[in-house]
């Protein structure tokens, strides 16, 4: 997924898609993604929340971080 995120874009991980992710993932089956993920406003919320971290970069000795 992450692979064709770089592809695509931001909109391939919008919210508005989440559902249908989940169902692929969860083989069609929403309760059995609550009950791995938990809440299903705490699911979106990490969703939202670890987008900002996909392109961001590590500082290291051998590659510093330009911010």
């Amino acid at each position: 997924m992450l692979a064709h995120y770089v592809k695509e874009g931001v909109q391939e991980l919008d919210r508005e898609k989440l559902t249908r992710l989940l169902r692929l993932k969860y083989n069609d089956s929403l309760a059995d993604a609550v009950a791995d993920l938990g809440k299903p406003e705490e699911i979106g919320t990490v969703f939202s929340g670890f987008q900002k971290y996909l392109y961001q970069q590590t500082a290291t000795p051998s590659n510093p971080a330009i911010f």
